[in-house]
Order: C-alpha cells, then sequence, then structure tokens
C-alpha cells in the first residue's frame, strides 16, 4: 500500500516546490517518502518549508524525515543505482556508507550503458547524414565508395556496440 501512494505521489518529485493545496493538506510523511525515494537530501525540505510559506503552512520535519528515511530505503538499492546511470545521472550521495561501494557499481554500470546507447544513437545519426549524402549524389560519384565503406564501418560498430550494451543491462 506504501508503494502505491510513492506512486500516486510521484508527481511531487518533479519540481522543487508544492502547491497551494499540497502546503495545506500537509501529508507531511507521504512528501517526506516521496522525496526520500528521489534521493532527495535532508534540506531539501527547506525548498517545501519556501513554497509553504507563502499560504502560512510550516512542515511538520519529523514527519518528513521518517518518511523520507523509508523512502531511501527504496532510492539506495542496486537497481535504483543502475537505472539512475541508465539515465546518465550519477547517484545522490544520500546512502548509508556500508553500502555506497555496491550502488557505486551498479550505478558505474547503469552510466556505462547509457554512454554506450550514446554512442550507437551517434553512429545512427552518422549513417543518416550518410544515407542523405548518398540520396544526393550521382550513382559514378567516386565519393560514394567512401561513404558506403564508412556506413559499412558504423553498422559494425552499431552491432558491437549492442552486444557491449547487452553485457551492462541490469
Amino acid at each position: 500500500m506504501r508503494y502505491l501512494a510513492i506512486l500516486l505521489l510521484l508527481p511531487l518529485a518533479a519540481c522543487a516546490t508544492l502547491s497551494e493545496d499540497q502546503c495545506r493538506e500537509g501529508d507531511w510523511y507521504a512528501i517526506g517518502l516521496n522525496d526520500g525515494a528521489d534521493g532527495r537530501s535532508p534540506d531539501f525540505i527547506r525548498n517545501h518549508a519556501k513554497a509553504c510559506a507563502d499560504y502560512g503552512v510550516m512542515p511538520d520535519r519529523s514527519l518528513w524525515e521518517k518518511g523520507r528515511q523509508e523512502g531511501l530505503a527504496l532510492y539506495c538499492r542496486p537497481s535504483r543505482a543502475w537505472k539512475e546511470g541508465a539515465r546518465g545521472r550519477h547517484l545522490k550521495p544520500v546512502c548509508p556508507p556500508e553500502i555506497v561501494p555496491r550502488l557505486e557499481r551498479a550505478n558505474w554500470r547503469g552510466l556505462t550503458y547509457h554512454r554506450i546507447g550514446e554512442d550507437i544513437n551517434d553512429a545512427e545519426r552518422d549513417i543518416s547524414q550518410i544515407n542523405s549524402e548518398l540520396a544526393n549524389l550521382p550513382a559514378d560519384d567516386p565519393a560514394r565508395g567512401s561513404l558506403l565503406s564508412r556506413r559499412a564501418y558504423l553498422r559494425l560498430q552499431i552491432v558491437t556496440l549492442r552486444a557491449q550494451r547487452a553485457h551492462y543491462r541490469y
């Protein structure tokens, strides 16, 4: 049931401030749970305090922190560390020190997966560019040979990169 609450509150993580309704409803435990699941630091509550000050509402720090700590249990998992890396993000420094090495390994694998994906995208863009150039060249143009050779090389590179990337999948 708590995980359902997290999913329902995910839109809150997208912005640094809360709406007036969110401030007034003040489910600080749930807001903290969501913030923890997003890897927010303990001082993030200041953003909520600033957003809610206009409405005369102060966050309940103890409830928020209790929720945040529970949410960190979701964030500080190898699968989440990998997902952050796969999105090109480094893990935020909010996890217990004793599990950080394991999380950093998972995050590094995700970052490598992401980087290889970017390399694949670059090669695919280069192939598209080559295809455009080929379409504009006459059939007997001598430049076609080097473009065709380059395109074949890039296609082989993509196959190799995809195989490498599969190794870093979680």
